[in-house]
């Protein structure tokens, strides 16, 4: 048995956190995505992996290489283009058994474990209330009628979420559904007879849109540890909380975990830091400022007296003082679909540089590499500016 992943994607709805890496790659929890599903993948004795990638492959294959420091031999195939999971796929055609599982969700062992003791053939379902997300699975008993299109029923569904176990033959349907022009992969699944269902009662989480990676971060963070390294002034630290080393957490300062900070982190004097926060790498937070269940990527430095709830901050900014990212509930239309958020911030792109005193209205993505002035107080979004 062996291991397929689908991580070509570049992940559009997820701007502008993917404008320079795929989405398999945004962390939460201060790890990768594609991490958790290739840990889920080990544990549950696959070994064997092909990586299909595509939209910005190096970062892929630089982060985990041949796969040996995290138990697996991975090889990576290219997609050269995005045409569908379908073709994807095909691109990993083997002779082998196979488990299939998206790049970009988190999942946890026991969903794999499950499918292994399937027979092939057999996909995995979840109960949702987002089913407009996905394709809603229609079934008789644990047998597959059809996989419909995404649909605009807000009550529970049955969604098909793109994971699970296949046979070598299953290649040749696809081959010919690609000589008719159909590259998605539950097209291909509705046209064979024979598929089975598996409801899973495991965890799986998938991000469709910026604010959902606030959920998956606060479930990764379900797995931190009290592990504090670094130096530790006089300050408060309770429950679940992990500090990297080389990391300074100044004196008067709260956190109240689950956190868990990278290394060579610097948090100011009097800061607090609340539930469900990832801080990564070499991140530097000014004195009295509030981190609450948000994600602050690597090598970012955030002014003093700053105020930052439920929202995400990319890698490589710089952000002024008293820089307040406001959070509530709101609406709004991304992708020709409406999107209701509830308790959502800011989300802020790579490597931007915003003055002093600038606040974020909810909902606001601010573009990578975006410059705003000081004083500014953002209600519309900014596109990317690379």
């Amino acid at each position: 048995m062996k291991g397929i992943i689908l991580a070509a994607g570049e992940g559009k709805r997820l701007r502008p956190l993917t404008a320079s890496m795929p989405k398999v790659m945004i962390p939460v929890g201060n790890r990768p995505i594609l991490q958790y599903v290739i840990e889920s993948m080990a544990s549950s004795g696959i070994r064997e992996i092909s990586i299909v990638v595509g939209y910005h492959s190096e970062k892929i294959k630089q982060y985990f290489g041949n796969g040996r420091n995290f138990g697996v031999e991975i090889e990576y195939i290219m997609q050269e283009k995005q045409l569908g999971t379908a073709h994807a796929l095909y691109q990993a055609k083997t002779d082998e058994d196979f488990i299939l599982v998206p790049g970009d969700n988190i999942i946890s062992d026991e969903c794999i474990k499950g499918l292994i003791k399937k027979d092939n053939n057999t996909i995995l379902g979840v109960f949702s209330q987002n089913a407009s997300k996905y394709g809603v699975v229609e079934y008789r008993e644990n047998k597959v009628l059809k996989i419909m299109e995404k649909i605009p029923e807000t009550e529970e569904n049955l969604i098909f979420t793109g994971i699970g176990r296949f046979g070598p033959e299953i290649f040749e349907e696809i081959e010919a559904s690609l000589n008719e022009g159909i590259y998605e992969f539950p097209k291909v699944l509705n046209r064979m007879k024979g598929i089975k269902l598996h409801v899973a009662e495991c965890l799986w989480k998938d991000a469709v849109y910026p604010w959902d990676l606030i959920e998956l971060n606060s479930w990764a963070l379900k797995g931190a540890l009290r592990q504090i390294s670094g130096k530790i002034e006089k300050a408060e630290i309770i429950g679940k909380v992990e500090i990297g080393e080389g990391t300074v957490i100044s004196g008067g300062t709260y956190i109240r975990g689950p956190v868990r900070i990278g290394k060579n982190c610097y948090i100011g004097p009097n800061s607090v830091i609340l539930p469900d926060t990832s801080i990564g790498n070499d991140v530097s937070i000014g004195a009295q400022s509030l981190i609450k269940n948000s994600i602050i990527m690597s090598s970012t430095t955030i002014g003093h007296q700053s105020a930052i709830e439920n929202s995400i901050i990319a890698r490589g900014c710089s952000i002024g003082p008293r820089f307040h990212s406001i959070s509530s509930s709101f609406r709004k239309i991304i992708d020709r679909e409406v999107v209701e958020i509830r308790d959502g911030g800011a989300v802020v792109g790579e490597d931007s540089r915003i003055g002093a005193d600038v606040s974020i209205y909810p909902g606001c993505r601010i573009g990578a590499e975006s410059r705003i002035p000081s004083g500014t107080v953002m209600k519309e979004e900014m596109e990317d500016e690379v």
